[in-house]
């Protein structure tokens, strides 16, 4: 038995669910990029056979460990039973504090980049038969999480395949320190330094890194600000076009900001749909 084990009917730690019931190993990963523990989940393809070797979906937390305010990513996979119709394993880390996905640098129980690339993914590849080529690696996410998609892309072209971003919170991107209506101190939490925020600015990335991703679209992204050309989503739309960077991009009206908004199927088919 690999892990821990969730039922997605009782909750049922430490035995194997019954028959009919989906599976979700749940693991406790000691991480020296975090305050303290984090859990993994994995859901695995109801016919999961050992023997073969797997995609992996990584689906990125919107909110630090536990709070699932604006649903539950993976549940919601699990539902639309992704998992099984493109033989996938679907892996959920957390994190201990609301994550932007960047290493703060001035803190550091916010190493977030670096608990992912590597806590998680080394533990999932030492214990599980996935896939360990860069085809083999997808990223989807939503509000905070989706800007972390972009930008674990763009600074990580070699390890990661496609990501799919849903309303990815790119106003962030605007103004000379970050999104205009925010506070410098909040930017500051969450980023450190104007100089770190530098470097995980989006468009800087698309300009010094958007070439690395190649001649097909393995960028896709919802902007959900309407239909105002100024917005954030918009903006890296266009620097886009002008470098030359394939991707997918849909300008839609606002839905709920929730996993289970009814997003999923076309991010999922952008990934797995060939």
């Amino acid at each position: 038995m690999i892990g821990n084990l969730f039922s997605c009917g009782d909750v049922l730690l430490g035995q194997t669910a019954e028959t009919g019931e989906t599976q979700i190993h749940v693991h406790s990963l000691e991480s020296p990029h975090q305050a303290h523990k984090t859990s993994l989940r994995i859901l695995l393809p109801d016919d999961f056979d050992s023997s073969k070797r797997y995609p992996t979906l990584f689906v990125l937390p919107v909110h630090e460990d536990g709070l699932l305010k604006h649903g539950d990513g993976l549940m919601e996979l699990h539902a639309l039973n992704v998992h099984n119709q493109y033989e996938i394993i679907c892996a959920s880390p957390s994190f201990t504090s609301k994550p932007w996905y960047i290493d703060h640098d001035e803190n550091p129980d916010k190493q977030d980049e670096s608990h992912l690339m590597r806590t998680v993914i080394p533990f999932i590849e030492a214990h599980y038969p996935v896939r360990v080529d860069r085809e083999g690696r997808y990223l989807i996410g939503f509000s905070k999480s989706g800007r972390g998609a972009v930008s674990l892309l763009l600074r990580h072209p070699k390890t990661f395949h496609k990501v799919a971003a849903w309303d990815p919170g790119i106003r962030i991107d605007m103004g000379p320190y970050g999104e205009g209506y925010d506070l410098e101190s909040r930017l500051h939490e969450r980023f450190g330094s104007p100089a770190n925020f530098q470097v995980y600015r989006l468009s800087n990335l698309l300009k010094t890194r958007g070439k690395d991703l190649g001649n097909k679209a393995r960028l896709f992204y919802f902007n959900c600000d309407g239909v105002v050309r100024t917005s954030g989503g918009a903006q890296l739309h266009a620097l886009m076009v002008q470098e030359g960077i394939p991707h997918r991009y849909v300008m839609e009206p606002p839905r709920d900001h929730r996993w289970d908004s009814g997003w999923i199927p076309e991010a999922i088919s952008f990934l797995f749909d060939h």
